[in-house]
């Protein structure tokens, strides 16, 4: 009896695996990004990877991405990771003093994906960008059709923070939502921060 318990314990152990694998959170692979103001405070919305219809967010209060990174993990996402991050929506008012700050940040950091897009929205945009994952691939599709069609816009991060170190005027994309998401093309001057 002895002997059947112990093969019988032995196969279980080594047919079930070892629970200590490691295994990738996806909860905490942070996709989508916008930046708005709300009461007068600044807030940065972290949208995470999901297969949920509404992704999970977490919204954090910090006066630039470099601390709301910081916030985020220490408090809310202890492993976060925005390597796989797509896009980073500024809400249109804080173009001059978020925008230029936020993507030197992420500029200088290896960990970010190099293909994230940067644009600028209205309120109703940052609001529908976070709404469904539908919505998001709506958003990039916008922004594409929009560089499509004006060759002259910057949507990566990397080359705004290329026109941000030469000066000048930079083309951006620009996402309104009257009745549905659409873009238009925002002529801004950056100054460096």
């Amino acid at each position: 009896m002895k002997r059947t318990a112990a093969i019988l314990l032995l196969l279980i152990l080594l047919l079930t695996g070892c629970d200590s694998a490691r295994t990738i959170e996806t909860a905490s692979i942070i996709e989508n990004v916008s930046v708005g103001r709300r009461g007068g405070e600044l807030y940065y919305t972290f949208y995470r990877l999901s297969s949920d219809e509404k992704p999970p967010e977490t919204v954090i209060a910090a006066e630039s991405f470099e601390e709301a990174c910081r916030l985020a993990k220490e408090k809310y996402i202890p492993h976060l990771s925005l390597a796989k991050l797509r896009l980073l929506l500024v809400e249109r008012e804080l173009k001059d003093s978020v925008m230029p700050r936020d993507i030197a940040y992420i500029s200088t950091q290896t960990y970010f994906s190099p293909v994230a897009y940067v644009a600028l929205c209205d309120a109703a945009s940052l609001e529908k960008s976070g709404e469904s994952a539908k919505a998001l691939s709506e958003v990039e599709q916008q922004l594409l059709l929009c560089q499509k069609n004006n060759p002259q816009v910057k949507l990566s991060y990397l080359s705004i923070y290329n026109s941000l170190q030469r000066g000048g005027e930079v083309s951006i994309a620009y996402l309104n939502s009257d009745k549905e998401i659409k873009t238009d093309v925002e002529k801004i001057f950056l100054k460096q921060p």
